[in-house]
């Protein structure tokens, strides 16, 4: 039997409604989700909760989506998860600037559900495993459980 962990998504954005539908689209494609509503809620959840993957709005009340990238990128804790930037903001000075500030890849805003898969299925291959396959009973070794029961 193989076991299947689905990959863990942050979604960090603070309009309410737009995270919702988002965190619903991606959990019927079988993703686990966590979600933040701004920068530094983000850094703690994803400290905490070590995602496979972060989507991260720009624009943001407060901390920008710019300074929690930078942010993400310093910390040993999370340095080594890949970011995907969402923004409506279309001009090649802001897709620049946030793959400077750490992220991995930028989609603009709107975007189709296919489009999001594509490129959270292109990052997640390009980082190390992201899904965990065990196959049970291979934890115990046939060999290890008859010897055992041997020398009972």
């Amino acid at each position: 039997m193989l076991l299947h962990i689905a990959p863990k998504i942050l979604v960090v954005d603070d309009h309410d409604l737009f995270r919702s539908v988002l965190t619903k689209a991606l959990r019927l494609s079988n993703y686990r989700v966590v979600q933040a509503d701004n920068g530094p809620t983000c850094l703690f959840v994803a400290r905490q909760e070590q995602p496979d993957l972060i989507l991260l709005d720009l624009v943001m009340s407060g901390q920008d989506g710019f300074t929690t990238c930078q942010q993400l990128r310093t910390d040993p804790t999370t340095s080594h998860i890949p970011i995907l930037a969402l923004s409506a903001w279309s001009e090649p000075r802001v897709k620049a600037r946030i793959l400077a500030a750490g992220a991995n890849a930028f989609l603009e805003k709107p975007f189709s559900t296919a489009e999001l898969e594509e490129k959270i299925e292109d990052l997640l291959q390009k980082k190390a495993p992201t899904s965990l396959s065990l196959r049970l009973g291979q934890a115990v070794a046939p060999s290890a459980m008859s010897t055992s029961t041997q020398s009972a």
